[in-house]
This record gives C-alpha cells, structure tokens and sequence, in this order.
C-alpha cells in the first residue's frame, strides 16, 4: 500500500471499527470522569474495608470460640491466578481479551486485584491495545468440598495505545476501544478464574468407642460440623479469613439422628 493511502486505509478501518462499537451502545468516553469515577469507586471501596475493621479493633479477630482462623498471602494468590492464565475470552464485537498476569494488593481490607492482557480484533479493522482490569477479590464462601472460594468483581476497565492506528487516531481509537471493554465486563466476569483454597477443617466430630471387651463399653458417637466463612479481612500483605464452626447433635454411630435434633454448644 503507498504512503498516500496508508492515512486513508486507518481511517476506514477507524469508521469500520466505529460502526461495529455503536451497535452496543454509548457509553461514558471522557478520559477524566472515567479516572475520576474509578477513583470515587475505590475510595468508596476502601471505605467499606475500614468499616469492617471496627469489630477488629474493638473486640479482636475473633468474635467466638466457634470460630477458626486461616491465613494467606497475596503470593499464594498471585500464583493461583497466574496458573490459570492465560484465557482468552470472546467479546461482543467481534473482540477478544486474554487475560495473562496478575497483581495483588491486600490492605486497608481491601483484597484489590489487578489482571492484565490483551484486546485484539483478528478480522478487519484489524486491531491490537494492552487491557488492564481492576478489582477486588469477593463473595467468599466454604463449599461442601472444603474449598474456600472467591469471585473477582472488577472497577473499572483501562485500553492502552492501540497498535497499527496513526498517533493522531491514537484518542478516538482508544475511547472506542474502552467501549468495546466495557460492554465485554460481564463476559470477563463469568470466566475469570475463580480463587479456591482447600480448607482443611473435620466437617464431623468423632468421639471413639472403648472398653469393647470390658464390663463397661462406650459407643462411638458422632456430630456433623458446619462451616461457613463468617468474614474476611485484607491487611499486611494476607487475607484472613475467619471461618464459624457449627456442631450439630451427638448420635451413636451407625444410627439415624433423632427427629428435630439440632445444633448444641
């Protein structure tokens, strides 16, 4: 192609890739609200974490014997997540987004995530722009196969420079681009790994039978437990995650717990 008709070529590819961004939708393209919006959502964000913290200060990391402690580091973390990448995922236009590292920050209980990669375009306009997404570790919960799991819910949604676009189509390129992203977050959100610890906590009590062959015998009696994560709190580098242990009845092994038995101390 001659230099002459390389700036036209752009522009096509420009008005192409436009068209194929306005079938979703407008959405916020002003660089400076954008920095500002995220900026309010962290802080509003870190708000929320120090709050949380009152109960700590007060009353201590744990509220009651029925509850347990286990703690991470956000190196662990990191590498949980960097051995999921990299995922390529599809999004609406014709886009896709692989996701290939990942940071962490855990303070101020905030457990702050931040995933970077690549959106690409492989059919015409052909484009290319490094991607960056930021959030925070959420919705903890202890599954029945001992996992304490998380989600990542994500703040906000950041394109680079794309490449292959004159640098005087650098801005509008890259305010398209952000829409582009911003329409895939609920794809991301669906696929992004998800973070699962194996918790190694007894989900039943067990107290042995003895004296099987002596004049006084005891049978073996059990109590199912239940584990939840009570709360999770961000600070020094470590998650902390504060986990409820619950005991059910005692019954005799072998047999069926009795009608409207439920949890004891």
């Amino acid at each position: 192609m001659s230099p002459s008709r390389a700036p036209r070529a752009s522009l096509v590819g420009l008005w192409s890739l436009a068209a194929v961004v306005s079938l979703g939708g407008c959405s916020e393209v002003d660089p400076a609200l954008r920095a500002r919006r995220a900026e309010r959502d962290q802080l509003r964000r870190e708000v929320v974490g120090f709050r949380g913290l009152e109960p700590v200060a007060s009353s201590g990391l744990m509220l009651s014997d029925r509850e347990v402690v286990v703690s991470v580091s956000d190196t662990l973390i990191r590498a949980l997540l960097d051995a999921s990448f990299p995922v390529t995922v599809p999004i609406p236009g014709g886009f896709t987004v692989t996701l290939e590292s990942a940071t962490v920050a855990f303070g101020g209980n905030v457990a702050r995530v931040d995933l970077s990669g690549q959106l690409r375009r492989a059919s015409f306009p052909r484009v290319a722009a490094a991607v960056s997404l930021r959030g925070a570790l959420d919705a903890f919960e202890v599954d029945s196969a001992r996992v304490l799991g998380a989600r990542m819910t994500i703040d906000d949604a950041m394109v680079g420079t794309p490449s292959g676009v004159p640098r005087v189509l650098d801005q509008p390129a890259i305010l398209l681009l952000q829409r582009v992203v911003e329409r895939g977050i609920p794809a991301l959100v669906a696929v992004i790994p998800a973070i699962a610890i194996p918790v190694r906590v007894d989900r039943e009590m067990v107290l042995p039978a003895f004296g099987e062959r002596a004049a006084l015998q005891v049978a073996e009696v059990r109590a199912p437990l239940t584990v939840t994560a009570a709360r999770v709190i961000a600070f020094q580098n470590r998650l902390w995650f504060i986990l409820r242990v619950e005991r059910g009845a005692f019954v005799v092994a072998g047999s069926a717990p009795a009608a409207g038995s439920g949890s004891s101390p």
